[in-house]
């Protein structure tokens, strides 16, 4: 355990990415590479042991870190528990096309419907954009086989209402399929279709298959939190993922009464995060209520990054106000905003600002740049993130992180 309150010698970090077909051994692949410019950024060496896991859902890699700062060694080891998805995703991916479009228009009537679009116009117009897109795309498929379908109609004349409906429905399904391969994949709109389909179900409690995975994550979450090895443990959620880490976080103390009495050193982070299209839909009591009650009745604490370049987050909001328990929590949640531009070089930049994945992405990169936002240094460096969060204060900082690790203070609590 480490002397300093401030500082980390044995972490636990649990992490749920997006609606991603992921597998561990490309997630921890992508992971070396930008823990690669982690260590050319810092001066750092990261050593990562073999992928390790009891359970095929939460695969467990073991990473050891060192560096030295202004004559001040450091070093630190981190327990990293990636919670897959791909299984889940692929199986979504894998149902026949007519399955895929009947349930995502049943996704977008039901946001619609409920007034969940027009909370997401309200809160996060820059976000709205990615809720319409899927939509936009599909219809802009079936007025262009319309189109398609006047024309061959035209041939034979007006009166043809069976051949023109028949040509309509033909043209439609052929397009569909053959821009899939040459247009919507490249562009994922049909991913985000299920994207959206999934998180209608899910926040329905219709997702046995996500329930499962989201407690025994909570079971192992107890364990690192009660065990006492641990200096800081983390839970972290980018994107889809930062409703389900919540969702799993929450459920440690609805899974283990006892969490309530432990001295928690928990905090969930959220990271370009799209939690509120679950915890703004009026279906979603449930979510809200688990929420509450955690961070009610435990000292866990929840800090969000966001960014006004990354349209697949609400940028400048605080989700706990929105979603109605701001002021019943124990510690209140503290969200800071990120500058795309400042975590990487200005000829990188130039070229990843108008792809928003891209964009979106950068959350879990390495940087190219010092900035007090690092993904790498958040999960593998010496220092707390909370003690990040409160040095760091501003958006840009002109000595982040372990510039000045030596000068360490103790947070006032």
């Amino acid at each position: 355990m480490a002397s300093n309150s401030n500082s980390v010698e044995r972490r636990a970090v649990f992490f749920i990415g997006g609606f991603d077909p992921k597998s561990p051994e490309e997630f921890y692949t992508r992971m070396d590479r930008e823990n690669q410019r982690f260590e050319e950024l810092w001066g750092a060496t990261v050593a990562r042991q073999k992928l390790v896991s009891n359970d095929h859902d939460i695969m467990r890699c073991r990473f050891y870190t060192a560096g030295q700062d202004h004559g001040h060694k450091w070093s630190a080891q981190t327990d990293f528990n990636f919670m897959t998805l791909d299984d889940i995703v692929l199986k979504d991916f894998a149902r026949p096309l007519y399955v895929r479009l009947w349930r995502y228009t049943k996704a977008f009537a039901d946001y619609m419907l409920s007034g969940t679009a027009f909370k997401f116009v309200r809160h996060g117009w820059r976000f709205s954009i990615y809720f319409f897109y899927p939509a936009v795309m599909m219809l802009a498929s079936l007025f262009f086989s319309l189109w398609i379908a006047g024309l061959a109609s035209s041939l034979v004349g007006w009166t043809e209402i069976l051949f023109s409906a028949a040509v309509t429905a033909v043209s439609f399904v052929v397009l569909l399929v053959g821009c899939y391969h040459l247009l919507l994949k490249r562009y994922h709109v049909l991913h985000l279709a299920d994207l959206w389909s999934f998180s209608r179900e899910y926040l329905h409690r219709q997702r046995a298959d996500m329930d499962d995975k989201l407690d025994r994550l909570a079971d192992r979450v107890f364990q690192a939190v009660s065990c006492g090895e641990y200096d800081e443990v983390l839970t972290i959620g980018h994107s889809t993922g930062g409703a389900l880490i919540l969702d799993a976080s929450a459920r440690v103390l609805e899974r283990h009464p006892e969490f309530s009495d432990l001295e928690s050193n928990l905090t969930v982070l959220t990271i370009g995060s799209t939690g509120l299209k679950i915890g703004m839909h009026p279906s979603a009591e449930w979510f809200r209520d688990r929420l509450e009650n955690l961070f009610s009745q435990t000292s866990t604490r929840w800090l969000e990054y966001q960014c006004i370049m990354d349209i697949i987050n609400f940028y400048r909001t605080v989700p706990s106000e929105i979603m109605g328990f701001d002021q019943s929590m124990q510690h209140p949640m503290v969200t800071k905003r990120v500058q795309i531009s400042a975590l990487v070089e200005p000829e990188v930049y130039e070229r990843m600002k108008r792809n928003y994945f891209r964009v979106h992405y950068q959350f879990v990169f390495g940087n190219t740049r010092k900035y007090i936002y690092d993904f790498p240094a958040i999960c593998f460096g010496p220092a707390k993130l909370m003690w990040r969060i409160l040095y760091g204060g501003k958006s840009r900082l002109e000595n982040p992180f372990m510039d000045n690790l030596s000068g360490i203070k103790e947070v006032q609590k």
